[in-house]
């Protein structure tokens, strides 16, 4: 493995495709709405919220971002809520809420409105907590305007005296934890037009030191301890699991088991390798960010990561020197023979003992994914290589394809991801909340 020649003289063999679904509609998850307007805590006989009610609603939460941004963002509100002792109004995933039921992206149709129990299970989309903890439950946006025809609202600069920090998520949840201590009201929220909570100043989710001082409570929460991916993720992995579980695995479906923790559900899958490779539009993305000095996002800035990143030293912001935007690239836009060689030297640490299949999570074409797969086959010593455009997916599952992505790399032995991208952020998240060993997940 690793020698002074290739590992192999021929190409990767070909995985069977996956089959083509006609272009149709992009599905609207009715069941999944009903489902979450059907749950036991919402009392639709009421108009009004009874003595033992509070909620707190984000109205200015993220719209027409990526699923990465939408969650990190979801995971810190619902937080929140939680921490103020009130019940989480969650709404949906939301790519553009002008009433439309479908919305255009890259020239395709794309749903406007995705519940997010289709995504997610848990606490954040009105699961029980767990048992001993008497935290309301979350309820949903329709009930919650339904019993609250009035509602007290508040903006984010309520509370930009009590924050020093702009950009800490400690401060920002406390500050509001502090404001709505002396609120009686039951219907809160803050108004759509203040934005996000999360943003006050800054950009909160860009900062590396963002998330240090909140992150032993958060992931010691029920938001985090309790999450889960929803059957319909969980079914998608179990119809692909033969891509990343060895052949020889006793492991039961995913969809088979009751649920019980997050770390417990989503244990490490040995021989396992995922990685997060960018294509697209990422390519103007990282110029921006050398242009800009950026440094990795908050949730891949944690003390403990092996491969912090430092911004090269330039002069002017908004541009930079072709030496410094190369180093960019290598870390946020790697080549394919740069790629090679970042996974060659992973595979000699210890974290990395005994890989055997390799997963590439990827919004790449087909051309640089037979690229890539046949480099990596041809350089080390590989039972299968495979990628996000080999799953087998059902239509509704198409759509939410990202988060079955993340569930892949939050149970790799070893992950490899972009620092600079959300939904590397939200695998470690998760890998650090399930205390996976930090020298397992790299950058790179």
């Amino acid at each position: 493995m690793g020698g002074s020649g290739p590992f192999r003289e021929t190409d990767a063999p070909p995985l069977p495709p996956p089959p083509v679904i006609a272009e149709v509609l992009p599905p609207l998850y009715e069941k999944w709405h009903e489902a979450e307007l059907s749950l036991p805590q919402h009392h639709w006989e009421q108009r009004r919220p009874r003595k033992d009610e509070k909620f707190l609603f984000v109205a200015g939460h993220s719209r027409g971002c990526g699923w990465g941004n939408a969650m990190q963002e979801l995971l810190l509100n619902a937080y929140m809520a939680y921490k103020a002792g009130r019940s989480f109004v969650f709404a949906n995933y939301t790519w553009n809420d002008n009433g439309s039921q479908y919305s255009e992206y890259n020239d395709h149709k794309i749903p406007s409105l995705i519940p997010y129990s289709a995504i997610i299970q848990g606490p954040i989309v009105g699961a029980p907590f767990p048992p001993g903890d008497h935290s309301p439950p979350a309820v949903h946006r329709d009930y919650f305007d339904a019993v609250c025809p009035e509602k007290v609202t508040y903006i984010r600069e309520d509370i930009s005296e009590i924050i020093t920090f702009k950009n800490s998520a400690k401060e920002i949840t406390d500050g509001w934890h502090d404001k709505l201590a002396g609120v009686e009201e039951q219907c809160v929220q803050t108004a759509p037009n203040s934005g996000q909570i999360y943003n006050f100043e800054y950009v909160v989710f860009g900062d590396p030191r963002a998330m240090i001082d909140i992150w032993p409570e958060l992931a010691a929460s029920p938001i985090l301890t309790h999450f889960g991916w929803s059957p319909l993720i969980e079914l998608a992995f179990d119809i692909n699991r033969d891509l990343f579980l060895a052949t020889s695995s006793f492991e039961p479906y995913l969809s088979s088991r009751a649920y019980t923790t997050n770390a417990d559900r989503y244990s490490m899958i040995p021989g396992l390798m995922a990685i997060h490779v960018r294509r697209g539009d990422f390519e103007g993305h990282c110029e921006h960010l050398a242009n800009w000095s950026a440094e990795y996002n908050a949730f891949n800035s944690f003390p403990e990561m092996v491969d912090p990143f430092v911004p090269p030293l330039h002069g002017e912001r908004g541009t930079n020197s072709e030496e410094n935007k190369a180093i960019y690239r290598r870390h946020c836009y790697p080549s394919v023979a740069q790629i090679v060689e970042r996974i060659r030297d992973i595979r000699k640490t210890s974290a990395a003992k005994d890989l055997r299949k390799l997963y590439i999570m990827t919004n790449g074409n087909k051309e640089f994914i037979t690229e890539l797969r046949n480099a990596l086959w041809r350089d080390q010593d590989w039972q299968m290589i495979s990628s996000s455009r080999d799953l087998v997916l059902n239509w509704e599952q198409k759509f939410v394809a990202q988060a079955v992505d993340m569930l892949i790399g939050q149970r790799a032995q070893v992950f490899v991801g972009n620092g600079f991208s959300t939904l590397t952020s939200n695998i470690i998240t998760m890998r650090m909340a399930n205390r996976f060993d930090p020298e397992s997940t790299r950058f790179w």
